[in-house]
Parts: structure tokens; sequence; C-alpha cells
């Protein structure tokens, strides 16, 4: 079967756009239903990759880089020949090597565990000195990377803004008397949260409290509801509802040792890289809390988290923009399968030698992969192109109904009060 799109859509190692008969629609109709379906299903979970806040116009970036682009751009443009040769010689960190040279996490990662080292053993130092400004020039240049704030001045990023609306707008009206999804992401950027307040959708990111909010993982296992009857105390969820969670953490958490406090970290509202410059320490992965290794509290019970959506029956997982890079991530996916009834979704190019193609040699069903060429350039496997392509979208009709529904709701509580 010919066409001008070059798309694909696996089950296990069977393209299964090339043995379903033409008249049963075109290709991406055909995704298109077999995710309608999906969408459908009891228990559904979203894995948002770096990839999803990543935006070319013209070849420009005007969101955020993923992790190997901004490593190359950090080494590059904010560390000098020097400081590296000077990692190389005392701590032989070579920046050329190439995890490295793939992603900043797994540089910083290895900073975080020699600064460790040396707390632990009350070792002071040029080394430690080395480290520690490392460091810091890291985290600053992660909090102006992902606060992306030259581009927001001039609106540059707001197609990024627009595809992380249109994400989260078409999930809100899948049926509404199914579990609220579940929206994983390695993320540090605040482009969900943005969109979530914009569109006026609630969420829980597993943090409490008013003036201060602090991370309480509980917090997970709540919901928004609202009483339907008064006189016999029933209650609903409310449609526009999400659980976020950001398992590699974010630009605005930060280290507060409130004593009162089980969990030590806030999540601050004050977000501009100056106010965020002189906090001690943004929790973003794998920076570690001073008493934790570096999956301490609070990753530690947000992978917990992630795990234990992933191993309930009948579960789906759709994964976005991310390469399957994060070793730990994949043991949980891959623990996963010892339950029949998973389903694994990848957007994705199983290009030779990737993680994603290992995935396909698998040759099991319960894989789909789906991606390739769009015309004009555009990718099916980009959060663009999946936004766009694939996400059902409800008619204006549709939506007109649940918008007048709701109206009428709101003045019929209205003369319920007066």
């Amino acid at each position: 079967m010919k066409s001008e799109m070059k798309i694909y859509f696996y089950k296990g190692t069977d393209n299964v756009l090339e043995k379903e008969e033409k008249e049963n629609g075109t290709p991406l109709e055909k995704i298109k239903d077999s995710f309608a379906k999906v969408l459908d299903g009891k228990l559904l979970s979203f894995l948002l990759g770096s990839g999803c806040s990543s935006y070319l116009v013209e070849k420009n970036e005007v969101g955020i880089p993923t992790m190997m682009p901004l490593a190359e751009n950090f080494y590059k443009d904010v560390l000098t020949k020097e400081e590296q040769e000077s990692l190389k010689d005392k701590l032989k960190l070579d920046v050329t090597n190439d995890n490295f040279k793939r992603n900043l996490e797994f540089f910083l990662g290895s900073l975080h565990s020699i600064e460790y080292f040396y707390e632990c053993t009350a070792q002071q130092g040029e080394e430690k000195k080395l480290v520690v400004n490392t460091i810091k020039k890291v985290k600053e240049f992660l909090i102006e990377s992902m606060l992306n704030e030259k581009r927001k001045e001039k609106n540059e990023d707001e197609p990024v803004n627009k595809l992380y609306e249109g994400f989260y707008r078409k999930l809100l009206y899948r049926n509404t008397n199914l579990p609220k999804p579940n929206i994983f992401t390695t993320n540090y950027d605040l482009y969900s949260e943005t969109a979530l307040d914009k569109l006026g959708i609630h969420y829980v990111n597993g943090f409490s409290g008013g003036i201060k909010k602090y991370f309480n993982p509980t917090i997970f296992n709540y919901a928004l509801a609202e009483k339907m009857d008064l006189s016999q105390g029933k209650w609903s969820v409310i449609d526009n509802f999400f659980y976020l969670y950001k398992i590699h953490g974010s630009i605005n958490w930060i280290q507060d040792n409130e004593e009162s406090k089980l969990f030590k970290v806030r999540e601050i509202q004050e977000t501009s890289s100056e106010n965020l410059k002189k906090m001690d320490t943004v929790m973003i992965h794998p920076t570690p809390l001073k008493q934790n290794a570096s999956l301490g509290s609070p990753y530690s019970d947000l992978f917990r988290e992630f795990q234990k959506k992933l191993m309930q029956n009948n579960n789906v997982l759709v994964t976005i923009g991310y390469s399957f890079s994060d070793e730990h991530i994949n043991n949980l996916i891959y623990q996963a399968f010892t339950i029949p009834s998973f389903r694994l979704i990848v957007l994705g190019n199983p290009s030779t030698g990737s993680e994603i193609e290992k995935l396909k040699s698998l040759n099991d069903p319960r894989i789909w992969i789906i991606g390739g060429d769009l015309e004009g350039g555009k990718k099916l496997h980009y959060f663009n192109g999946f936004v766009d392509e694939i996400l059902p979208d409800l008619s204006n009709d549709e939506i007109d109904d649940k918008i007048e529904n709701a109206i009428k709701t709101l003045f019929k509580k209205n003369d319920q009060g007066r």
C-alpha cells in the first residue's frame, strides 16, 4: 500500500498499515481510530519526555532543547576550557565522555556524587571548590534554560504553550466516568502548569498548603469532588482534573528545612531566574537532599507512584518525546510487562540501535510504536504531530453543548443559594 505519508504503526514487529485493506480508511485514520479506543480504556497514563518541550520553527529552537543539545550548549557556552581541563585532571571528569555529551543530567549526577563523598568525609580543598562551583554553573544554566525567559518575553515560545494547551484540552473531554489520566513527565519546565492554569484545569502535583506549599505524596490519593445532593451527601469527581507527576522534579521546587514538615520540599510561586538563583537547592533530578542519595525524596516517592500506576491491571502507558535513555524509568516500564494486560504505546522512531528499536525487536503485540513523516516535514511521533493528528478532538457542537450545560449548572446553583 502506497501513501504520500511515510508513517508506521507497529504492533510488535508488524506494521499493521501494510497488512490492512485500503478501503478500511487512510493510514492516519486507522491510527486515530485505534488511539480513540485507547482513550476509552479504564486506566490511562502518559509519559512526557524532554522532546515535548522542544519546538523548532524554521530550524530555530523556540522551546527548550532536549538533554543532548543542552549539554552541548553548556560545554560550549558556559563551562570554560580551563574548567573542563581542571575537571579532567583533578577529578577524572571528561566532558567529552559519551555519557556526559548525551545527557547533562548524567554529568550533574556525577558532580553530586563527588560532592556527597566530600561532605561525608569532611574533605575541603580546591577539588571540592571546583565541584561546588561547577554544580552552581549547571544549576543556573538549567534555570535559565527551563524558564526560557528571553523567548517568553518576545512570545517566541507561544507554539509550545499552544501545544500543551491543546494536549490538555483534548484530554479533558475523555469520558468523564473513567478515572482521571495520569500525566508523568521528566521535564523540569513549567509548560504543563502554565497550560493547566490558563485553561482553568485543576491538577494534583503532590503539593498541599496555602501560602507555602509542601510536598506530600499522599495528596496523589485525593480527588477534587463537588457535592451533588446536599440532603444525601452524594459527591462527584469534577471533570476538569488531572494528576501531574514530575518524576525528575521541577524548576520551582526547592529544599526548605521547615522543622514541622516531614518532606523538606517546597513549591514556590515566584519563578523568575533572578529569584531561583538565590535558592540553595533547586529540586531537579538528580539533585539530592543533604540526608539522601540521589534517589531520595521526593524522587523516590514519585517513582513509587509511577510504578504503582504501571502495575495496575489494564493500564496503558503512552510515551511521547521520551527516548528511553533513563535506565531507572525503563526498568519500571519493563517490569510492567509482567502484567499481561499492560500495554505500551510509543510515539517514536525505531531507528537502528535505539532503545525503541530494541523494544520493537521483542515482537510483543502489546507494544505499539507509532510515527513517521507527514506532509510538509511534520513528524507524526513528535508532540505536535501527536496532538494535532492523533489525539481526537470534539466537534464545536459537542464543546458548545458542554459549555451550555456548565452554564445551566452554574445558574441552577446560584438559584439554590438565594
